[in-house]
């Protein structure tokens, strides 16, 4: 196979497509860092929430929806199917909620408001798929994982310096989301597709030291240990390759760590007593890796009242919502399945397994993106309602599955016959 000309070699027509390539490739970058960036985030909620917004988020995300599809439509786009297969899960709950209603959710005031909240959440997971349906689908998923990985972390810098009040729990940084377990789940997900896309070691270290400090500000156990795992499993990783580089990092990391330790501590004595003793029960049971206090017996007690909730309606659930707003297991699959019944979880894990098959079958490729994809199962029962979780699995998808379906705007023309040439003798 012979390599391509250089760009000024080329005929001007050549280079004139060339440019116009790497034009369109431009602006659907930019279309999914405007749109999507702020969504994923949850700052475009945060900035409703405190009127900030001269719009509705409903007219947001119809603009994202359009925006971005044309886009794609303009980068040669290439449908990965599995990668839209694994939504039938959120697409379930969302039709269950809209049309059956076998439960009724008020926690946004009424039912109809949380279920247009439940179809919004799915045009965005559906947009973030669909936006690495394009040809240029890495650049586009590294950008966006850089970013929302960055403006994560920042939200949690932002309050943690005292410029504004995000959170939820007294003790503990959240940022935008307002939950302080937020920016783990968001920011270990993102990083898990940087480890995946960008091959360059040193700017993976750089980006891993500005937006850690944030993950341990704020306090989240499970948090934390996902961070922590997928971490260790990108020193296993690339050991060989920079064996020395990782005794560097080591060296410096500790007395940073240290540092980091001593400054949450003294952050913590600045709220009342009993946040004080919560918050410095927490950050002993990390720095000194006690599992046992590291688990909740408040969520084992959660966890136990959803078995039961299961064991009611184990063929087809109490309705959605019910697993989030009732009896709350702070586990994927039991809340599911207590929202939709046993067909949940099937799909669900089922999904999870064919992808990790594929996975270790190619020889570990999309690795990094199954950590916090199966490590954030027992730890939340949110997770299918995240963009960024679709988002890293859409990714592995695009990686594992080789099978596509491509979309053109006009039919290939067929050749004539040219006028002087004989036709076939029967």
């Amino acid at each position: 196979m012979t390599a391509a000309p250089p760009a000024h070699m080329m005929p001007a027509y050549m280079q004139a497509a060339a440019k116009n390539r790497e034009r369109m490739v431009k602006l659907l970058i930019l279309a999914a860092l405007a749109l999507l960036v702020p969504t994923m985030t949850k700052y475009l909620s945060w900035a409703d929430d405190v009127g900030a917004l001269p719009f509705k988020p409903r007219d947001y995300t119809l603009l994202t929806m359009a925006a971005v599809g044309v886009m794609v439509l303009l980068n040669k786009p290439s449908i990965c199917p599995p990668a839209f297969l694994m939504l039938l899960v959120p697409l379930l709950r969302v039709l269950d909620a809209t049309f059956l209603q076998r439960f009724t959710i008020t926690a946004l005031g009424s039912h109809s408001i949380v279920v247009m909240s439940l179809i919004s959440n799915f045009l965005v997971t559906f947009t973030t798929v669909l936006c690495l349906s394009a040809q240029p689908w890495r650049r586009v998923a590294l950008w966006v994982g850089v970013c929302v990985a960055l403006l994560s972390a920042g939200g949690v810098y932002y309050e943690w310096l005292g410029f504004r009040a995000f959170t939820r729990i007294p003790g503990r940084m959240a940022g935008f989301p307002s939950d302080p377990n937020d920016p783990p789940i968001m920011i270990c997900l993102m990083m898990s597709v940087v480890f995946t896309l960008n091959p360059r070691f040193w700017w993976n270290v750089v980006l891993v030291a500005l937006v850690s400090p944030a993950i341990a500000l704020t306090l989240s156990r499970s948090g934390m240990a996902v961070y922590f795992c997928l971490l260790l499993c990108y020193i296993v990783g690339n050991l060989r390759q920079h064996f020395m580089g990782m005794l560097l990092i080591v060296v410096v990391s500790i007395p940073l760590a240290i540092g980091g330790v001593a400054v949450l501590a003294q952050t913590s004595t600045k709220v009342g007593l009993m946040t004080n003793k919560d918050t410095a029960d927490r950050l002993k049971a990390i720095y000194e890796l006690d599992f046992e206090r590291i688990k909740s017996p408040e969520r084992s007690k959660d966890l136990q009242d959803g078995w039961e909730a299961v064991g009611k309606e184990p063929l087809w659930g109490h309705g959605t919502g019910a697993g989030t707003s009732v009896w709350k297991p702070h586990n994927q699959v039991v809340s599911l399945w207590i929202d939709i019944g046993i067909i949940g979880p099937l799909l669900f894990i089922g999904g999870m397994l064919l992808l990790t098959l594929r996975c270790f079958t190619l020889r570990l490729r999309g690795f990094y993106c199954l950590v916090p994809l199966w490590l954030f199962i027992p730890c939340s029962q949110i997770i299918i309602e995240s963009p960024h979780y679709w988002f890293a699995a859409a990714v592995c998808c695009n990686l594992v599955y080789a099978g596509r379906f491509r979309l053109v705007l006009h039919a290939p023309t067929t050749p004539q016959p040219s006028p002087h040439t004989p036709l076939p003798q029967p």
